[in-house]
């Protein structure tokens, strides 16, 4: 299997994800008022980018997940494959489109079309993410020698997060710019994740020196 190394292929990943950061913002428009009536009229056009805004937060914590997540999958890997690369480039892809789909659902909230168009945007993005994930775990032998799969796995991220998405897609049938929301819940349930499972770790710690002791007496 011939593989290269992943410097090229972090280095374009990391500029693409910043790059696709950065025009989110293009997203929001300047209102434009004549001087003298900008007074009066800004206060309210400004209050009328709200569900632009926080289409806007929205898609750029995600974005700042998913390249969080690529970091992490990529971290223990010492070099990329053909086929790695293939998925990568499919990732690429559909990060860039995140701009695009984030400023036409802004624009046309009560849409169904347009919001289903950034809610398959993220569903996509984030499954490439875990099909990535799961290539390189099938391939860690020469790939990621010695890495942790259950850490490459990360169940909380891949599982959840396009659940989420799933339930606004659904919930984007009766309610497009209600369907927003749901992405709210997102870092309360990974906070309650890894509480549940902060919790779980020290009481096994717990009842591992419980049993030390026990054994000492």
């Amino acid at each position: 299997m011939e593989t290269i190394g992943k410097s090229r292929l972090e280095a374009l990943s990391d500029g693409i994800f910043a790059i696709a950061m950065t025009l989110l913002v293009l997203s929001l428009t300047v209102p434009e008022i004549p001087p003298d009536q900008a007074p009066s009229l800004l206060p309210g056009r400004i209050a009328s980018l709200f569900p632009e805004f926080m289409l806007f937060v929205i898609a750029f914590f995600i974005l700042a997940g998913y390249w969080a997540s690529h970091h992490r999958i990529l971290e223990n890997v010492r070099c990329v494959d053909g086929p790695l690369v293939r998925i990568n480039i499919f990732l690429l892809f559909s990060i860039v489109l995140i701009p695009f789909t984030t400023s036409i659902s802004g624009d046309y909230t009560n849409v169904l079309e347009a919001v289903l168009l950034f809610h398959a945007n993220l569903l996509a993005s984030s499954l490439l993410l875990s099909g990535m994930a799961v290539y390189i775990v099938r391939k860690k032998g020469v790939l990621a020698p010695g890495m942790d799969s259950r850490e490459a796995l990360d169940l909380s991220r891949s599982v959840i997060i396009p659940l989420v998405i799933a339930l606004a897609i659904a919930i984007s049938f009766f309610d497009p710019p209600g369907s927003m929301w749901c992405y709210a819940l997102i870092p309360f349930i990974l906070l309650g994740i890894r509480f549940h499972a902060g919790r779980i770790s020290r009481e096994g710690e717990n009842e591992k020196e419980s049993f030390v002791g026990k054994t000492r007496l």
